[in-house]
């Protein structure tokens, strides 16, 4: 009896582990599809970070907001995050929506130059672009509000900072008062694909706040090609592949 129990209590603790080391260390996500090659491929298995900028408790529906030791995303990191693009109008919880990926090319701070084509800039480009110019809003900071950069702003602040926000004869209007600045509450990042084709990224879904990270991609753990015959799927080339930042540089 002695050695059944002591083989449940270890069967047990291996259990705690298993869910302590994917809820709260590492979790594993699969690539779906091709639109981040070079960098993944579909049917890549990838390992997050959750602690590479604070741990972010899970589940949301207990916890709230709440992270441990936050660290900011540097510029280049691939990162995993929840999907943005519904915000406070989605019921469900920020971690049970879907996981998105993109590399961090702006932090809160920047400013981005976006021309007429969709193509971003983090400096000004050069002389015949037409572009639009928005700062990612830092945590508590005030942003100035101009005709280029009213609809992104609006399109945040209705999104993820918990007040209704409208453009009404070239101005925004908060809560039933016109503004010429906004105090963000959040941190917001903005996410690149590594294809510029590819425009599932912050250009159609927007600025990403601080609440949605979950972590940072670190490694391609093993890689399954579906579309070829079964004894060829593994593609051992990519076993334990290390992910590399992404150059941030405009």
């Amino acid at each position: 009896m002695k050695t059944v129990g002591r083989l449940c209590a270890v069967l047990l603790a291996a259990a705690i582990g298993v869910v302590l080391v994917r809820g709260c260390w590492v979790s594993l996500i699969e690539i779906p599809e091709d639109g981040e090659r070079p960098v993944f491929m579909a049917g890549d298995r990838v390992a997050v970070n959750r602690m590479a900028y604070g741990l972010r408790l899970s589940p949301m529906r207990w916890w709230g907001d709440v992270r441990w030791w936050a660290e900011p995303v540097p510029r280049g990191d691939w990162v995993a995050f929840n999907d943005p693009s519904t915000g406070e109008d989605d019921e469900r919880f920020i971690d049970e929506r879907d996981v998105f990926i993109g590399f961090c090319y702006a932090v809160p701070g920047d400013s981005l130059w976006i021309d007429s084509l969709g193509k971003v800039y983090r400096a000004c480009p050069r002389v015949g672009r037409s572009c639009r110019v928005v700062e990612l809003p830092r945590k508590n900071a005030y942003v100035t509000l101009t005709p280029d950069n009213m609809q992104w702003y609006c399109r945040m602040i209705n999104l993820h900072e918990g007040v209704h926000a409208a453009i009404i004869h070239d101005s925004l209007c908060v809560s039933g008062h016109f503004v010429s600045s906004f105090r963000f509450t959040h941190d917001y990042y903005w996410m690149s694909s590594a294809n510029e084709r590819n425009h599932a990224d912050s250009r159609t879904f927007g600025f990403v706040p601080d609440t949605y990270i979950i972590g940072r991609l670190s490694r391609i753990l093993y890689s399954w090609d579906t579309k070829v015959p079964w004894y060829a799927r593994f593609r051992a080339h990519r076993t334990m592949m290390k992910v590399s930042q992404e150059n941030p540089n405009p």
